[in-house]
């Protein structure tokens, strides 16, 4: 089961060594989970979902090797374009 889940959290509160870190971004939330025994993990959650029950993991998965640097270019893309989506009124 992911650790990502709401039965993974009250099941395992912050207290047995899983780190649950979010990041808002937008109208989404990344969850970042650091297990001991697991590994690490990443899950996207629509962060401005009107029901509960929307406000799951869109999907979930394991931290791989080169995704920090996918992540810095699509950063650095969109610190590119945030000067445009000013001007449009976004």
């Amino acid at each position: 089961m992911s650790s990502h889940s709401l039965k993974s959290k009250s099941r395992h509160p912050e207290t047995t060594g899983i780190r649950r870190e979010l990041f808002q971004v937008a109208h989404v939330t990344f969850e970042i989970v650091d297990h001991p025994e697991h590994g690490a993990t990443f899950a996207l959650i629509a962060g401005l979902a009107a029901n509960a029950k929307d406000r799951r993991p869109l999907f979930s998965g394991h931290i791989e090797d080169g995704m920090g640097k996918e992540l810095r270019k699509l950063a650095h893309r969109i610190d590119e374009l945030e000067p445009r989506a000013a001007q449009a009124g976004g």
